[in-house]
Parts: C-alpha cells; structure tokens; sequence
C-alpha cells in the first residue's frame, strides 16, 4: 500500500511511522528541514515542499496513492489547498486533519473520505483503520498486537462461532465482542456512517451466535494474523 503524508507535526510523524511499521510505503512531505530529517530514515521517501503554493504537489505521484493524509496542523488555508489540490490529482482517497468546526464543515461539503480529530493515539488506530480491510478502528497493545474494530468479513456473516471457531484458531485470531446496530432502528440508517447508528456491545459473544453482515467484531491478535484474517475472509 501507498500513502502520502503531508505535514508532519506530532500526529502527522506518528502517522508516517506506523504506516511504515506496517509495511506501507511512505511519502512524508513537510515544509521544515528538521521535520524531514527526523523521519527520512524511517519511510520511503521524505521530501520539503513549501505549502504556500500546492501546485508542486503535482510533481509526486498523487494518483498511485491509495491514501492521501492531509495532516497540516496550524494553518487552515494550506490545508484547505492542498486537499483540493490532492482531489484536482486524482487521489483515491483523502484523509484530513480537523482543525475547526469550520474546517471541517468545509471538507464535508467537499466529499472528504475521512476526518481524523489530531491525537497522537489515534494516529495507530489511524493506520491500522488505512491497512487493513475493513477496520473502523484499532488500539495497540504492544509487542506488536493489537485490539480492532472491524466489519463482519464477507464469509462469516450468517455462521456461528461454533461455525467458524476454527476459522479463529487457525488465524491466530481471537473475538473479544461484537457490536450491533439496536433492534428498531429504521433499514435506511444502516446505510448510514457507523458513527452515527446506534450499536449496543453484546458482551462474551456465545458459541450460537449468529454474526449478522452489519454488525462490527472487536478482535485481538498478531497485527499480522489479523490482517490475514480480514483478507482471507473478506470474500474478495
């Protein structure tokens, strides 16, 4: 996977190296020398850009990139820029940076895939969210697991745990809990962002229960033994 990062701040570093932990492969581009030289060692590629003007952004390849991070932290007009300026190339998906209710009003009118509100700890969640399929969220555990929030993979909605146990065992995987949209609410809100709809937490999910296409698993294991997981079962 491809990533372009831009602004490295607190939240945008954070980014860029877990990204890169992750096995992505990492354009940073900041407008100071000392932010560069902090992370060059550690992604595959960091490079100086002066914001003032976004149009040197065309020099990179902004339309490989399956994710484009807005992550400027102090200046809205730049940020505003070169996130038009990151959709005028052709980027498949943009992330950003809110730095105001304003700003992001602003980015939902221009159709933004993802806002991010700027803390170190969900630059991780962040990542693993842009790594692997179908993860709303994640928190790191150390030692390099990790806790996430995920859909239901394609292949396992409709079977039980007794079902699909040794699917788990043999990932390396384990369920913690599932989330569910509550009993009641209207079909049309599940079309709605999982922020928004209402989900209850079923607790130690029981050998007979039956996983619905909608509903969010928690999961822990090896970073590695979960994204396998998702791939394999995700039905693509």
């Amino acid at each position: 996977m491809k990533c372009c990062i831009i602004g490295l701040g607190v939240f945008g570093k954070n980014l860029a190296r877990d990204l890169a932990q992750l096995g992505a492969d990492v354009l940073a581009i900041d407008r100071r020398d000392d932010n560069i030289a902090q992370i060059k060692d550690e992604v595959g590629a960091a490079v100086v850009m002066d914001f003032e003007d976004p149009t040197p952004l065309a020099h990179f390849p902004i339309a490989e990139m399956d994710a484009v991070i807005v992550a400027i932290g102090d200046d809205f007009e730049h940020s505003m820029a070169l996130t038009m300026k990151s959709q005028e190339l052709g980027a498949k998906r943009i992330v950003c940076r809110v730095l105001s209710p304003m700003h992001e009003r602003l980015l939902r009118l221009l159709k933004v895939d993802r806002l991010v509100v700027p803390e170190e700890v969900a630059a991780r969640g962040l990542a693993h969210s842009l790594l692997m399929r179908g993860v709303l969220d994640g928190f790191d555990m150390g030692n390099n697991h990790s806790i996430i929030e995920a859909t239901v993979p394609a292949k396992l909605a409709g079977k039980s745990l007794t079902e699909s146990a040794e699917d788990f065992k043999v990932a390396g995987v384990r369920i913690v809990t599932i989330k569910r949209i509550e009993k009641g609410l209207l079909d049309g809100l599940r079309k709605i962002s999982d922020q928004t709809v209402k989900r209850r937490t079923l607790g130690v999910v029981t050998m007979s229960e039956i996983f619905q296409a909608d509903d969010i698993f928690v999961l822990f294991g090896p970073e590695k033994n979960l994204r396998s997981f998702l791939e394999t079962y995700s039905g693509d």
